[in-house]
């Protein structure tokens, strides 16, 4: 194992995605202990949060990547995002690098986040409790950069996000974007139109989008929320077969 890499503990936050086994493998390709890995499967997503930055805080190794179970890994990247951790202040909390989104058609933010774990103490008390906001992980790191400890974005595309997914989790996504992101409504549908004729996860994508502006109560990043288990009951998608590799 590269000296590196001893350095850190890693958690897959995982809603039992179809990319989960292959998000582990390709870590565990890039040389990182097996016992420095580990998989959080709890809901609702502030709950997963906060056992993750358990985990870490346990586990005591300098940095705690989180990483979603929908985001495959370059060779790499791990290194790489440690590389740009270790030359940032003692204040900087957490940092992040892109992905190549599938549904955004370019890279993003999203998936990724390499936090100081002598930090997560702090950070856990920030952790909004659930319903208060749909972007719970943004409203932490915003409330620690309130308090003085900031968070950085950093240029490096750490690998994919949103391929090869089940076609439940491309509904419950596109219908979270559609409250998110409903300032990039004409930028995503266009993208997604265009991308239809040749691939049905963006007609799911659409459908979902379009259910979403219609939606009157909250919704949040919790896959047990029972809107998204109805409205995909109600489409006639039928459901992709596990991953074989």
């Amino acid at each position: 194992m590269p000296p590196v890499l001893s350095i850190i503990t890693i958690v897959i936050r995982s809603a039992d995605e179809r990319t989960e086994k292959i998000c582990k493998n390709l870590i565990l390709e890039q040389g990182v202990n097996p016992e420095a890995l580990f998989i959080v499967k709890e809901t609702p997503f502030s709950k997963a949060m906060r056992c993750s930055f358990e985990i870490g805080i346990r586990e005591n190794r300098k940095w705690t990547l989180c990483i979603d179970a929908d985001v495959l890994l370059r060779p790499g990247s791990i290194k790489k995002l440690i590389g740009f951790a270790e030359k940032q202040k003692s204040n900087v909390c957490e940092i992040q690098g892109f992905v190549m989104d599938k549904f955004f058609g370019g890279p993003r933010q999203a998936g990724n986040h390499l936090y100081r774990t002598s930090l997560l103490k702090k950070v856990i008390t920030c952790i909004p409790e659930e319903g208060v906001n749909i972007r719970p992980e943004n409203h932490t790191l915003e409330k620690m950069a309130k308090i003085g400890y900031k968070w950085k974005s950093v240029p490096v595309i750490v690998g994919l996000h949103d391929h090869e997914q089940y076609n439940f989790d491309i509904f419950r996504k596109a219908f979270v974007h559609g409250i998110k992101h409903l300032d990039r409504a004409e930028l995503l549908v266009t993208h997604w139109k265009e991308k239809a004729e040749e691939e049905p996860d963006f007609i799911v994508a659409l459908k979902a989008f379009s259910d979403s502006i219609q939606f009157r109560e909250k919704a949040y990043i919790n896959r047990d929320q029972t809107v998204y288990h109805q409205k995909f009951l109600e489409t006639d998608f039928k459901e992709k077969k596990p991953l074989s590799f």
